[in-house]
């Protein structure tokens, strides 16, 4: 039972500072993001950008390697270098791209609520098929609004991002604190 304690209080004694200071870094980059949301949503769109033409090289390469070759992979290769021009253009111009793909999303959540909607309407043994209904709606209404005015979609982004930030680094500051109140006891 003592070496329990012994290497809990090792595992935690060392990790408790770690997860203060990236809490306070998590809600600093959270405050930043919510008070510069124009500068925050370009750099956001540039690094999904760059996931994009990290993503496409990817499947280039899977598909240069598959076992039947670029023959067999066409479609996968075709679809990695549309992807990678895609890539490059929202790193170019990340305002325009940006409201590209923040239209395609919100189409996107359209498509979704409205199907959810159908499906709650159409099946009437469906459990909870009223709260399944409601969101439905929720999706329609808001990826109506994010499509037809783009910088709600943007602006909506932003918070989120930050937001999550915030409340993952208060969360990280009260695991750290609170492991090391533990490792003390």
């Amino acid at each position: 039972m003592a070496t329990n304690v012994s290497s809990g209080e090792q595992a935690t004694g060392i990790k408790w500072g770690a997860l203060v200071l990236l809490g306070l870094l998590a809600v600093i980059f959270g405050l930043l993001v919510v008070l510069f949301p124009g500068l925050s949503a370009t750099v956001l769109v540039e690094l999904i950008g760059i996931l994009i033409i990290v993503f496409s090289f990817s499947a280039l390469i899977l598909a240069a390697l598959s076992p039947g070759g670029w023959t067999g992979s066409a479609l996968l290769a075709v679809l990695a270098v549309i992807g990678f021009f895609f890539g490059i253009a929202t790193v170019i111009s990340p305002v325009i791209m940006g409201q590209v793909i923040i239209v395609i999303a919100g189409i996107a959540l359209f498509l979704g609520g409205l199907t959810g909607l159908v499906l709650a309407i159409g099946e009437p043994h469906m459990v909870h098929r009223g709260l399944f209904a409601l969101q439905g709606i929720l999706a329609i209404i808001l990826g109506l609004l994010i499509s037809l005015v783009p910088v709600v979609g943007v602006a909506l982004m932003v918070i989120v991002v930050g937001a999550i930030l915030v409340i993952y680094g208060i969360v990280g500051i009260a695991l750290g604190y609170s492991i090391r109140a533990l490792s003390k006891a």
